[in-house]
């Protein structure tokens, strides 16, 4: 039975069509045991016992129908209609679709029962509820102890213990046992000194509730009785909550290589031949030279490599090919550009009212390409990640090295999500459990490939995760990702450098700091003039006096402007949206002194050293307890929990353990560190599957399992599940490495078959699920932009360091701004703001992170294709590529349609043109070079525009 409206949910029970019961006289009250309790065991006994406990809910004795499930609500009320169990019933939800329902006997008898009032043979006695201080401190936390807690402690008082409290602090002990009137903590709450009216919105508190201040005096009332609970972690006893049976699903298994030792198209073939089908026959080798580019670095060839791999006389060249463009820095660019999706990557924090650029995001963007170019190991990858703080005590260091500031780095991965706690009225302890949870989620759906979120609120409907299980694994995070002692937006950096690093910022920036400012000052002044200007010519009858009240009015926020002042900032957007060619001469000359500033002041950043400040997550060693939140809600704690993590993927019976790493040094919990450890044990069933299937997703299109975020019940199935297991385990066996990975896969004859589509293959293989050809994909957006750079000429290949910047016109586009020298980076290096994603790449699916995004969607779109052919860096770029055109030929052959069309398509396509294309191109030249009276070069740039539309260029076959 599944309780919903409670959000207690209750695993499948096996019901049967027919159960005797006994009778009974209309007078006569029914019991529990001899009525009611035979229904229930035959009905819901698998999975709502003693020993197995769905929902956490036991349906074998009354006092568990009285305790209720996960959510703590009884089942049985004092009335018929307070009852949950009848309510479920009644409305259809007991037993669950599909399961046989319970016949008209059986509804009458769990009627009758609740409306004589449940009655049992051994009542439960209500006895005297002791309160303890597991009730009072989840109060405490969250209204008291960001004035008294950990980090500060107003009047010299702690409040996060009951030896704290007594002890008081200036004014004396702010609890005395059995006095609650007495006690200065209710004195202050009562009086609404504490928490202070003019500090709730500066700490992020609200004020006790009426039940919760009475909590309270009950405790002190009691004595402030304190009692030994343990924190719910795993134990060496079978787990009640998660069954062995719930472990049979094929992703909760450890991977096992197939017998006989299979390759890749060993185990492909025997799907294919099953249906009567073989591979496609090889591509040609210029198709694998541009596929294999594109794959590894998203873009083409150069034109001199392309060259070698295409007159190459060994016949091991592929492999030497795939060996080569693997050693590529731009491979890095590529294969981290996905990790970061992966992870949420962005260069803003988002949110509702605001978007706040992350200054350093991107020192953790050139960790990840760095760790795709030295093929770090990927078990090294996530422990750096997940717990890079804890690996080497750089706070008792005598010397701060690379590897140190490496592993800080790359802790951003735990901080890609959406933040809008650094608002003045969204960082209440909802909003910082809703950034907690972004974090938590990036790792089930990404390393883990589990939704683990649906778990925070109930157990998951479809995997067994329990309830209990979220909240244990929140605990994992929670010496770093606290919501009762959370770190604001000007405290999540660390400072920490080697001393080669100091000295060059000590020796660079300075100077460069001083003529940053006067230039941002200029900057100011001069938008400020632009405003002036367009209210000058657009609102002559406007005073002197209102415009500057204008540029007053824009300094304060839109919801707390006065009228007057909302108009005057209306007639300035008004005139502010006018397009350029209806603007007088004064303004466009005011605007371009403006994007001077603003190119002198990306001059000077560029030549900055990078600020020493790391964006990074780090465990404070003192971790606030972690209980389980009923229905999710931040104020209705429930049982203590300890660390762990889901049981489903243990054995049950197996504690979670976790050691300091640094008993001597820093205190440190040691809690994420013990999570990398387990991902990255050999016997995890989901870590290697999910990793050496997200590889196979960008190789092919299509993942082996097709949900890639998740691997649970409710997912695909594997549409090769022997071969996943034989990748996971030999991703394992070759040292975890990723590259590796790239040479079984690319060398196979799966990847280097063409495309080529039979009839017969059309009929048995429709959606190529069996890859009985190589599937045509379309380029993403990066490698789209990137190769019309690199084919261009127009590519800039600084690699790493502060993003470039974007910039916004008066309708909404957002473009990427040049280099010093013209230029443009590869997209991976753009500024990804989450409220002004680069045009080009939004039309082209580029994802908005929410709070990441593990497979990207592919559409086919009018926009993408009006944008080909009318955006103005796309005709800037095909311009640029005839000029390439050009400067390389001969010059006796820079006239000759032939030669031009002939090096258009090795630059752009990698290869030569067939003799159609040959004729077309030369033919089309020509009417073009008529169109433009002439003029050569105007025919081949749009020429050029041409093949960049084309679907030769777009998609990789």
């Amino acid at each position: 039975m599944t309780f919903n409206r409670f959000a207690i949910p209750l695993s499948v029970c096996v019901f049967s069509l027919l159960l005797a019961q006994p009778n009974h006289a209309a007078d006569k009250p029914l019991l529990f045991e001899t009525d009611i309790q035979p229904i229930l065991a035959v009905k819901c006994g698998k999975c709502h016992t003693a020993k197995v406990r769905k929902g956490d809910l036991d349906l074998s004795t009354i006092a568990g129908l009285r305790r209720g499930g996960e959510s703590g609500e009884s089942l049985v009320g004092e009335a018929l209609k307070d009852s949950l169990l009848w309510t479920m019933i009644d409305e259809g939800d007991m037993p669950p679709k599909g399961q046989p329902r319970l016949t008209a006997k059986q509804r009458g008898l769990i009627q009758t029962w609740i409306s004589q009032g449940a009655r049992s043979r051994t009542p439960l006695k209500p006895g005297k509820q002791t309160i303890h201080q597991h009730q009072v401190l989840p109060i405490v936390l969250l209204r008291c102890t960001v004035c008294h807690g950990p980090r500060r402690q107003e009047g010299g008082v702690d409040l996060r213990t009951r030896t704290s409290m007594r002890t008081g602090g200036n004014s004396g002990p702010a609890l005395v046992p059995g006095k609650p009137d007495a006690s200065l903590m209710i004195q202050r709450i009562e009086s609404e000194a504490c928490p202070p009216r003019a500090s709730l919105l500066k700490v992020f508190v609200k004020r006790p509730s009426t039940a919760e201040i009475q909590t309270l005096r009950d405790w002190i009332a009691a004595g402030a009785p304190e009692v030994e609970i343990h924190p719910d972690v795993a134990g060496t006893t079978p787990d009640p909550l998660v069954s062995d049976a719930d472990r049979r699903h094929w992703a909760f298994q450890t991977p096992r290589k197939p017998s006989g030792d299979p390759t890749i198209d060993d185990l492909i073939l025997k799907r294919l031949a099953a249906q009567g089908l073989d591979f496609a026959p090889p591509a040609d080798r210029d198709t694998l030279i541009r596929r294999v580019y594109l794959d590894l670095v998203g873009m083409p060839p150069p034109l001199n490599e392309w060259k070698r791999w295409h007159e190459h006389r060994d016949p091991d060249w592929y492999r030497l090919m795939v060996d080569h463009v693997l050693t590529s820095p731009h491979y890095g660019e590529r294969w981290g550009r996905y990790w970061l999706d992966v992870s949420g990557y962005a260069d803003s924090e988002g949110g509702v009212s605001a978007d706040p650029v992350r200054q350093v995001a991107w020192k953790y963007r050139d960790y990840v390409i760095r760790a795709f170019n030295t093929d770090k190991p990927y078990d090294r990858f996530l422990l750096e990640q997940i717990a890079g703080d804890e690996l080497l005590d750089h706070h008792n260091a005598t010397d701060v090295t690379a590897e140190m500031i490496e592993n800080l780095t790359a802790t951003g991965f735990l901080r890609m999500g959406i933040d809008q706690t650094g608002s003045r009225t969204m960082n209440f302890v909802p909003e910082r459990l809703g950034v907690i949870d972004d974090a938590m989620r990036v790792l089930g759906s990404g390393v883990m490939g589990l939704t683990l979120e649906c778990a925070r609120c109930h157990s998951h409907k479809y995997d067994p995760i329990p309830h209990r299980d979220y909240y244990r694994f929140k605990a994992i995070f929670q010496g770093a990702l606290d919501e009762h002692d959370w770190l604001t937006f000007k405290n999540r950096s660390l400072d920490v450098s080697t001393s080669r690093q100091r000295e060059r910022v000590v020796q660079t920036n300075p100077p460069l700091k001083r003529q940053l400012k006067k230039l941002e000052t200029r900057l100011k002044k001069q938008i400020n003039a632009v405003r002036i200007e367009l209210l000058r010519q657009h609102e002559p009858k406007q005073s002197e006096a209102d415009r500057q009240a204008t540029l007053k009015a824009l300094r304060i926020a839109d919801n707390n402007r006065t009228q007057p002042q909302r108009i005057l900032v209306e007639k300035l957007q008004r005139a502010e949206v006018i397009p350029d060619q209806d603007q007088p001469a004064s303004v466009l000359e005011a605007r371009r002194a403006v994007r001077d500033l603003e190119q002198q002041i990306r001059n000077v950043r560029q030549q900055m050293q990078p600020p020493l400040t790391i964006r990074a997550l780090w465990d404070r060693g003192q971790p606030s307890p972690t209980y389980i939140l009923l229905r999710g809600e931040h104020d209705q704690p429930g049982r203590l929990v300890g660390p762990g993590v889901p049981s489903v993927l243990t054995d049950g019976r197996t504690p979670f353990i976790v050691t300091p790493p640094f008993p001597d040094g820093t205190r440190k919990t040691g809690r994420r560190l013990a999570l990398a450890r387990w991902l990255t044990q050999p016997e995890h069933p989901l870590t290697a599957r999910v990793m050496a299937n997200r590889i196979w997703y960008h190789h092919f299109g299509t993942g082996l399992v097709k949900s890639m975020e998740n691997f649970g019940v409710n997912g695909e199935r594997p549409s090769h599940p022997e071969l996943l297991d034989w990748l996971a385990v030999e991703f394992h066996r070759c040292g975890w490495s990723i590259k590796q990975m790239h040479r079984l896969i690319m060398n196979s004859r799966t990847f280097r078959q063409s495309n080529t589509i039979t009839t017969q293959k059309r009929k048995r293989d429709p959606q190529n699920k069996l890859l009985s050809r190589m599937p045509i994909r379309r380029m993403n957006a990066e490698a789209l932009r990137d190769s019309m750079l690199f084919v261009s000429g127009k590519l800039q290949n600084t690699p790493g360091g502060a993003p470039d910047t974007v910039s916004v016109d008066r309708n909404g586009q957002v473009t990427a701004n040049p280099t010093t020298d013209g230029l443009w980076r590869r997209s991976v290096y753009l500024q990804y703001r989450r409220t002004e994603i680069p045009t080009m790449m939004g039309s082209f699916d580029y994802p908005e992170m929410g709070p990441n995004c593990v497979a990207r969607n592919v559409s086919t779109v009018s926009p993408q294709s009006l944008l080909l052919m009318n955006n103005r860096l796309v005709y800037r770029l095909a311009a640029a590529f005839a000029e390439r055109v050009t400067g390389l030929l001969e010059p006796q052959n820079r006239q000759d349609p032939g030669a031009r069309v002939e090096l258009v398509y090795q630059l752009a396509l990698s290869r030569p043109p067939n003799d159609r294309e040959r004729q077309l191109g030369r033919q089309g030249l020509q009417e073009l070079e008529t169109h433009w009276n002439g003029d050569r070069q105007a025919a081949l740039a749009t020429y050029c525009h041409t093949i960049f539309n084309s679907a030769a260029f777009l998609y990789v076959d």
